[in-house]
């Protein structure tokens, strides 16, 4: 297997290590390796790419975490540059058109489409008195661009320097954080309908808008004003274009190598130990695993880490996920399968619908999120010809599978795959209320719960989020690059935000401050020299 991990590796000197390979960690290690700092990304699985990467069955394949992009077909959008930086240009996109989402809510279908005005124009087709309202949303949403810079740029800042500005920093986001998603947008609208289409996307980061912090709302809908997008070739064309980078600069890769611990000397971070016993080090060591899994799981019991693990004791983790996979033996042409993604709501009461199911899952699905990865890809007829792929996810509770927690993947029981089934006929339904035509082509139907996101992603209760994005979590000072430990860093969704944009800022964050480099102006600099490439 290629990148295996060997122990000849405990024999090296690596300037930087880096846990886990998801977006966050390979952003880092490939701004870290162009700086010429020899960096080490050390992965438990025998895959990297966090949930970025894919996985096949035969001559089908599926991605696990990356559904569809914002704001990556604007050239001038930073998200585009840094992303053309940190790959070195090797990395394309594919709009998924006008339409990008289609909401049906209670039998009622709504369309998101590109542009702002666009979508305004559109939601008024259905709420003609609502103007003022939606306008003030947008601004809102719009708004929440410099607060938010402010914001997460206060979370590369040593804690120190935090405790002197950071408040200031802090304020104008935290207003708009501190509320709840219906809290604000019932302050602009009394239409309890009106507030639930424009909460449709929210299964995008996980929580119904009574639950939600308005800023994870505002943040994910300014993400994709302008349209959705896909990477050609799948999303595992997001790492392998990073691996090029860390490759062409010095790095190394290392999969199937577990860390146990991070190793400390005197408040100082000086290495890792493997589960093997191995131990490699090296001064900076990078956690790209989430913040409770590394103060919880890879760091001992320190007076130093108390407050940060009663924070994080505060918060919950996100939401788990059940997500079917289907192949098809017709091509997405042939069957007239579309680009956009649906998001199937059985009430306009996301909050209460939400809320029973998780606690009864024998309750219809409140919400079916639908995707056609093939159709999305232009380069997967070339590969795959005659075949296409659907993702159907809803939301689970860890609660529901946690009786078979120490049981082994693929070995869990009858049982088991009886709850499995069951998912997978309830999930089959919804997609074919949608897309009809696929029945009798189905070729291909597998079933992941929360215990297969834990089994590859070491997440405690299966979560593909990170922690809650609540009011609270906005509040919680731990969240950031720097740590109470010495040579310890974080990286990843938990110091910025759920989302491709979320995890990629936090790399060019984390490598910002550790390195102290700005790598903002570099990635400027870099497009700048590159003439406007897209253009």
């Amino acid at each position: 297997m290629k990148n295996l991990y060997k122990s000849s590796l405990s024999q090296q000197r690596f300037d930087a290590i880096i846990i886990g390979s998801g977006l966050g960690g390979l952003t880092t290690a490939a701004l870290f390796a162009k700086k010429g700092k020899k960096v080490l990304i050390l992965e438990k699985h025998y895959e990297a790419g966090g949930f970025t990467h894919t996985f096949k069955r035969k001559d089908l394949s599926w991605d696990v975490g990356v559904h569809y992009v914002g704001q990556v077909n604007k050239p001038e959008a930073l998200m585009t540059k840094a992303f053309h930086y940190a790959t070195e240009g090797k990395l394309q996109w594919a709009s998924m058109g006008e339409i990008y989402d289609k909401a049906i809510i209670d039998g009622d279908e709504y369309n998101f489409v590109c542009g702002e005005e666009n979508q305004i124009q559109e939601l008024l087709k259905h709420f003609p008195k609502e103007e003022t309202a939606l306008r003030t949303y947008f601004t809102m949403v719009k708004n929440m661009g410099a607060a938010t810079s402010m914001f997460f740029g206060e979370k590369s800042m040593p804690v120190w320097l935090s405790n002197f500005l950071g408040k200031l920093l802090r304020k104008k986001f935290n207003r708009y954080s501190d509320q709840t998603t219906y809290e604000v947008l019932r302050k602009l609208t009394s239409n309890e309908k009106l507030i639930a289409v424009l909460c449709a996307q929210c299964g995008n980061y996980g929580l119904p808008p009574k639950q939600s912090s308005f800023a994870m709302q505002a943040m994910i809908a300014g993400h994709y004003l302008d349209g959705g997008n896909y990477p050609v070739g799948g999303a595992a064309e997001i790492h392998k274009a990073l691996l090029y980078t860390i490759e062409k600069y010095g790095g190394t890769l290392a999969l199937k190598a577990d860390v146990q611990e991070i190793l400390i000397a005197k408040n100082k971070a000086f290495g890792v130990r493997l589960k093997n016993g191995d131990v490699l080090k090296a001064p900076i060591i990078v956690s790209n695993v989430g913040a409770r899994n590394t103060f919880k799981k890879l760091v001992p019991d320190l007076a130093c880490t108390q407050k940060i693990q009663q924070e994080l004791d505060q918060i919950k983790a996100s939401v788990s996920h059940i997500c079917l996979y289907i192949g098809l033996d017709r091509s997405d042409a042939e069957l007239n399968l579309p680009k956009y993604n649906y998001w199937l709501y059985n009430t306009y009461d996301f909050d209460r619908s939400y809320s029973e199911f998780l606690n009864d899952p024998k309750l219809d699905v409140p919400l079916a999120y639908i995707s056609f990865p093939s159709a999305k890809d232009p380069a997967w007829d070339a590969a795959h010809p005659h075949k296409a792929t659907i993702q159907v996810i809803c939301a689970a509770s860890f609660d529901w599978v946690k009786k078979w927690e120490n049981t082994k993947w693929q070995k869990r029981g009858d049982e088991y795959l009886d709850f499995k089934t069951y998912f997978e006929q309830q999930l089959t339904e919804q997609v074919l209320k949608v897309v009809p035509q696929i029945k009798g082509h189905i070729i291909a139907s597998e079933i992941s719960t929360p215990l297969s996101t834990k089994h590859f992603s070491s997440y405690q209760e299966g979560e593909i989020y990170g922690l809650e994005h609540t009011p609270r979590r906005f509040r919680l000072n731990a969240l950031r690059v720097h740590t109470p430990i010495k040579g310890l860093y974080l990286t990843g969704q938990d110091i910025i935000s759920v989302g491709i944009g979320g995890a990629l800022f936090s790399g060019v964050l984390a490598a910002s401050s550790i390195l102290k480099t700005n790598f903002l102006f570099a990635i400027q600099k870099w497009y700048k020299k590159e003439k406007g490439f897209g253009k």
